[in-house]
């Protein structure tokens, strides 16, 4: 019953929104973003995700302040490959606020896309998360279905014109999502980053960025680095 609940109102959602981009088409510019990440390691708010480099594509169509998109990793060898991720999402920012509802979906595990079950048995992990853009950026994020331990997560950032960017996160309890126990508080990555265009060509430049990650309650570091096209 829960399910069917959960599918009608993902399946009416979805087409407000879709209706809203049709609807909004002559009175508002719809922006069309097409890309894709290449990085050394697939590092997650701490978490090493995939042993190995990662093609790392993402799609997404914006009116007014909503969003919608699609985003994935891909490992390059063949034996990280039980890694891949595919997520949609759909987000909507007024001001320096942002409300995101993201949907993982992890193809490697052998999951059925279309296996909505909840408690852990689904293919499927909901998370709704709230951000903030300013001199110092915030985001608080849940997981709301499929995770029976609901993981926390709470991130702090800072990022200067220079391309030099600092990041914090941390969750709270139990968690198999970022690989942590107990009842308190927990430091998943305490990160520096850099960002710079470097220029091939008049007419081209080439985004490349380089992260240096601790995570001190895994006691794991991590030095990755990646391009953007």
């Amino acid at each position: 019953m829960i399910l069917e609940i959960f599918k009608e109102y993902t399946i009416k959602y979805l087409t407000l929104i879709i209706a809203l981009f049709c609807t909004t088409s002559y009175s508002i510019a719809q922006e069309y973003e097409l890309g894709v990440d290449v990085v050394s390691r697939y590092v997650w708010r701490g978490v090493d995700l995939a042993p190995g480099a990662a093609m790392q594509p993402a799609f997404s169509i914006s009116a007014g302040g909503f969003s919608v998109g699609s985003w994935a990793s891909y490992a390059i060898s063949p034996q990280a490959a039980g890694a891949d991720e595919h997520d949609f999402w759909v987000s909507y920012a007024f001001g320096p606020v942002t409300l995101t509802a993201t949907d993982y979906y992890f193809p490697g595990s052998n999951a059925r896309f279309f296996n909505y079950d909840n408690n852990g048995k689904g293919a499927h992990v909901l998370e709704a998360a709230v951000g903030y853009e300013g001199p110092v950026s915030l985001l608080f994020a849940a997981n709301v279905y499929n995770d029976t331990e609901n993981s926390l997560y709470m991130e702090i950032g800072w990022e200067s014109e220079s391309g030099v960017g600092l990041a914090a996160g941390i969750t709270k309890g139990t968690s198999a999502w970022y690989a942590v126990s107990g009842d308190g508080l927990a430091v998943t990555h305490v990160t520096v980053r850099y960002q710079r265009d470097i220029k091939i060509t008049q007419d081209f430049s080439l985004p490349v960025s380089g992260q240096i990650i601790v995570n001190p309650t895994l006691e794991k570091s991590f030095f990755v680095v990646g391009f953007s096209l």
